[in-house]
């Protein structure tokens, strides 16, 4: 028979567990936040470039306000999504960059009328993103006209409505 006669210090069992748990979580932590503020400002860089940025929640707010507002918003810097709607009479370099809206409980396009040389290229109904300029400009009467830096072609967003 072999016998081991050993003491347990439940103390210092304790003291090592809650050691390995602290510096265990620190390093949890210290990953984790590392690689979000990398990400987030990554995102945040790019994006404070422009005055405005049109999202689901904010679309229709933004747009009123610089219809309403147009010599304050001229030369402001803009980024939105939508997809490519023109009408009849529109120039060969003017189209709208909409989205679906309901308003008096009949689906819409609302959005910016957009000028680039490049419009022709765009097919109706296309989702693209667009950075610009916004210049004053007119269309049966005075208004905002984006004048397009950049497009960018992207997927439908899953609802196209926004609000």
């Amino acid at each position: 028979m072999f016998v081991v006669n050993f003491k347990l210090d439940f103390k210092k069992i304790l003291i090592i567990c809650l050691t390995i748990s602290v510096v265990a979580a620190i390093l949890i932590e210290f990953i984790t936040s590392g690689s979000s503020l990398e990400s987030t400002s990554t995102i945040k860089n790019d994006d404070s470039k422009y005055d405005y940025i049109l999202t689901d929640d904010n679309y229709i707010q933004i747009l009123k306000e610089v219809h309403e507002n147009i010599q304050v918003s001229v030369n402001k810097t803009i980024k939105l999504s939508g997809f490519v709607f023109r009408m009849d009479d529109f120039k060969e370099n003017i189209f709208v960059c909409g989205r679906n809206t309901i308003v008096n409980e009949e689906d819409t396009v609302a959005g910016f009328l957009c000028d680039s040389p490049d419009a022709s290229k765009l097919n109706d109904s296309e989702w693209i993103e667009i950075t610009g300029v916004i210049k004053e400009g007119t269309y049966n009467t005075t208004m905002p006209i984006i004048k397009v830096g950049s497009i960018n072609k992207i997927t439908a967003p899953a609802n196209t409505f926004v609000k």
